[in-house]
């Protein structure tokens, strides 16, 4: 096998493996915050709190994963989720669950040294494909993951299911963490950057168009972090679901991730350009946003969740080729570090207004609030 095609395989593994893990524990983290009694807002805040901790530490990692190479960031990411998964298990309140999820994110450099690691491995031709693959590990950790929380949990969860959860998320983030320790094969030789490279923030204020797409993927994550956050939520008020359903319903989202960025991410951008598979896919997006909040019933909640997933399957790929493109060699981890900023900083605020959308203006209003954002980001995204 090329050595390049094998380090690709191996970081999808190790990708997959984490994702699971974070999959397992995502439909039940919103019922075991309320099990504690936290408010609807209050569950919203400690789940955007792993994304606060991901915007104040992901520039870090992905400037140091430059320096010292992508692997050594990989492994001390998933062993921050292991630390991470373990103190949510025994969490007594909602403030210690926010703690945690705190702790998780400020230790979750592995994402932005992945992605950064398959532009590493890419050329001007496969960089979408290989975006696509690896969102593709991501979506199919959606798939299995909600699908063991689902199976874990049962139908009338006490608190040792919810802990029992964790611990197996707990078990597959160290797996994986030994599976990059002894598979992924480095794909960048760690060097201090030139002295020509500028500030990782100074590079917004000199590339307009890098910028632009950063701002983008900010909003483009926003909505998606606002309808994930508030979806459980949701379920339960107007649907009467509890986590199994949700679980359910998150499984197939990764299974149709998994069919579209497997290959059809990769296929659109070669034949539509990543910019246009960009706008496609964002218009898509806010089309199954806009009918979520207005779904009554399961077959238009079905229907508005497949033209959701096919629009973010789209959009995203091509987003993260376009960011990749824009940067050089020796600068791609901070590059890719700020867009995980971004989408860390997207995942902050959209919790931190979905919650009280949720609670003040309908259970609704986080979905619709969203469509503005995508189309937000649209604008952006094309602007010239």
């Amino acid at each position: 096998m090329n050595p390049n095609t094998a380090s690709l395989a191996a970081l999808i593994g190790v990708v997959l493996t984490a994702m699971t893990g974070f999959g397992v524990f995502l439909p039940v983290f919103p019922f075991l915050s309320l099990e504690l009694g936290a408010s609807p807002t209050a569950t919203t805040i400690a789940m955007g709190a792993y994304s606060l901790g991901q915007l104040i530490s992901s520039p870090f990692w992905g400037r140091l994963s430059d320096r010292v190479g992508r692997k050594p960031i990989l492994v001390a990411g998933l062993l921050g989720g292991v630390v991470s998964y373990l103190w949510i298990a025994g969490a007594g309140s909602v403030y210690e669950l926010g703690a945690a999820r705190l702790f998780g994110g400020l230790m979750a450099g592995n994402i932005g040294a992945a992605f950064a690691a398959a532009a590493d491995l890419a050329d001007d031709k496969t960089r979408a494909r290989n975006m696509g693959l690896l969102g593709a590990g991501v979506g199919f950790g959606f798939i299995a993951g909600p699908a063991i929380g689902g199976f874990l949990i049962g139908d009338d969860p006490i608190r040792a299911d919810f802990a029992r959860v964790c611990l197996v998320s707990a078990a597959l983030a160290g797996a994986a963490a030994l599976a990059a320790l002894l598979l992924f094969r480095e794909t960048h030789v760690g060097r201090t950057p030139s002295e020509t490279q500028a500030p990782r923030w100074a590079l917004l204020t000199s590339r307009p168009a890098l910028a632009r797409l950063i701002a983008a993927m900010l909003l483009t994550i926003a909505a998606q972090a606002m309808m994930e956050t508030t979806f459980a939520l949701w379920a339960d008020a107007r649907m009467h679901w509890g986590p199994r359903e949700v679980a359910w319903i998150l499984a197939g989202l990764g299974a149709g991730s998994v069919l579209l960025q497997g290959g059809g991410a990769g296929r659109a951008a070669r034949a539509w350009g990543e910019k246009l598979t960009l706008i496609m896919g964002l218009g898509l997006f806010a089309a199954g946003l806009g009918g979520l909040a207005a779904a009554e019933t399961v077959p238009t909640l079905v229907a508005a969740l497949g033209v959701f997933v096919v629009g973010l399957s789209l959009a995203t790929p091509a987003l993260n080729a376009l960011i990749a493109s824009s940067a050089r060699e020796d600068e791609r981890g901070a590059v890719m570090g700020m867009s995980q900023s971004a989408s860390a900083l997207g995942r902050v605020l959209g919790p931190l207004l979905a919650g009280p959308m949720f609670e003040l203006v309908g259970v609704s209003a986080p979905f619709a609030a969203g469509v503005l954002l995508v189309f937000g980001a649209l604008f952006v995204a094309v602007r010239e």
